[in-house]
């Protein structure tokens, strides 16, 4: 083997694909609602901490894809996330200094199983193949206040849901502070932030578009 194939193989095999985290139970409006729910077994409390889970490569959409029921499902939860790319290797940083590791924000449209239960993150409502459609990154520069962003989202062309970013229960500083404790995010990640209360259910044939002011629009239509 030469050396050049051999230095193309090595490269192909370590480049760094972006990991996709989801942080989960960050809307105090659902914390809210469902406290009674949660002070109750299984849960026995409120989240102290927040709530985390990764989404694998298969999950990965794009913008004008299908987006598929799984078999024998009949419908899917719509759930927008404001993700924040990391622009640089990121460990151990403070609240103070997060911010710094951020390049960008980008929209997300999370799909999902509809599901009751949020003692563990519902893997197989949430794993499957294209229920991540990821946007495309915008400059942090570009974008004033992301933490009040308008969220638009429309079903077959009526608007059904339209609101200001979520109230959170954990900020994006305080979430990157605490999670690189533990995690060493690459430069690529991405994390999505959480996302609102009561997310809208969709179908077969439906056309969805999540639309974030300053991020732009992600639009795609459930298939069987």
């Amino acid at each position: 083997m030469s050396v050049s194939l051999a230095k193309q193989i090595t490269q192909l095999n370590t480049a760094h694909k972006p990991t996709v985290f989801v942080i989960a139970l960050n809307s105090t409006q659902l914390l809210q609602r469902c406290q009674a729910q949660f002070e109750q077994a299984p849960y026995q409390a409120l989240p102290k901490t927040p709530v985390i889970y990764v989404l694998p490569e298969a999950t990965h959409n794009r913008s004008g894809a299908n987006v598929s029921l799984p078999a024998g499902k009949k419908q899917l939860r719509i759930e927008p996330h404001l993700a924040v790319v990391f622009g640089r290797d990121t460990s151990r940083v403070c609240v103070e200094q997060a911010m710094h590791y951020v390049s960008g924000y980008l929209p997300v449209a999370l799909y999902s199983l509809p599901h009751d239960s949020y003692y563990r993150p519902d893997i197989e409502g949430r794993c499957q193949e294209g229920f991540c459609v990821l946007g495309q990154e915008v400059l942090k520069s570009a974008v004033k206040n992301p933490t009040e962003l308008t969220v638009n989202v429309a079903i077959n062309g009526a608007v059904k849901k339209h609101y200001v970013h979520l109230a959170m229960k954990h900020s994006i500083p305080e979430l990157i502070s605490f999670l690189s404790q533990f995690i060493a995010f690459k430069a690529g990640d991405i994390l999505l932030t959480g996302t609102e209360d009561m997310p809208l259910l969709v179908g077969a044939g439906d056309q969805v578009s999540v639309e974030f002011a300053q991020l732009g629009c992600l639009t795609n239509t459930v298939t069987e």
